[in-house]
């Protein structure tokens, strides 16, 4: 048998030269444990010009206030299992009422604990971005989640300075329930929505809702921007790293 330092002497010493980090934009993404949509949704916008690193933080797929809240306790776990090493251009966080009932402040500072000076964005706050960056003062809402939700990002929104002319819910109590739901109900509700009262766009809110594919379908139909929370969030992070984030085919934000 051939010893360790019999072996070592068989090897030859190789030099090596470091290259330098891809130019792309490097985004580093906490989602949740319950989503099925996201990282699917970002694969398609990111293309050549991003590189995504994420990891998953623990929920529990129940729609309420508390356990919204909770999903805190394990983000700046999983932040700091992105590419250890790695230096980040900007971290998101993947969920939308979890960043409304958290609160913007609070999820970048869970992101960025050990990650001084990067931006940090999430689609509550993308959202919100995208509603300012398309000049819509009125935003009516397509919702999945049940009211106990939907009444704060109603507030919020309001408090902020949106009209909200119109919102639709389906109430679902589930986070993992809301990939389910089909374009033809989609459709449906968005019909519902706009038919109440003139808006100048339209939210379709939660990183589970597999809506991105079909964004300029809708768009085209109903003749009104479409902001759907992992197309905004995408967006807002490119932005934020300084790039021009246009993706043809995922609605009119993208190809602002």
């Amino acid at each position: 048998m051939t010893t360790k330092q019999e072996f070592e002497a068989l090897e030859i010493h190789l030099n090596y030269s470091k290259s330098s980090r891809p130019d792309k934009v490097h985004i580093g993404l906490v989602q949740l444990s319950t989503d099925h949509s996201l990282e699917v949704d970002w694969t398609k916008l990111s293309g050549s010009s991003a590189m995504v690193f994420s990891s998953r933080v623990y929920y529990s797929s129940i729609m309420t206030s508390k356990a919204l809240n909770d999903i805190s306790q394990g983000i700046t776990a999983a932040a700091d299992l992105i590419a250890v090493g790695l230096p980040m251009d900007v971290m998101a966080f993947g969920c939308t009422s979890a960043s409304m009932v958290i609160g913007s402040k609070k999820i970048e500072a869970l992101l960025t604990i050990h990650h001084p000076g990067i931006p940090a964005t999430n689609p509550w706050e993308a959202a919100k971005a995208a509603f300012r960056h398309l000049n819509t003062g009125k935003v009516s809402i397509f919702s999945p989640y049940p009211t106990e939700v939907n009444y704060p990002l109603y507030q919020e929104l309001r408090a902020e300075g949106f009209d909200i002319p119109a919102i639709g819910a389906l109430r679902i109590q589930n986070d993992t329930d809301i990939t389910t739901v089909s374009l033809d109900s989609m459709i449906k509700g968005v019909e519902k929505i706009l038919d109440q009262a003139k808006t100048d766009a339209l939210f379709m809110s939660c990183t589970n809702l597999r809506i991105l594919d079909h964004l300029e379908k809708l768009e085209s139909i109903f003749d009104i921007p479409i902001i759907c929370s992992n197309q905004a969030m995408f967006w807002h992070a490119m932005t934020l790293a300084g790039k021009s984030p246009k993706c043809k085919g995922f609605g009119r934000l993208l190809n602002s």
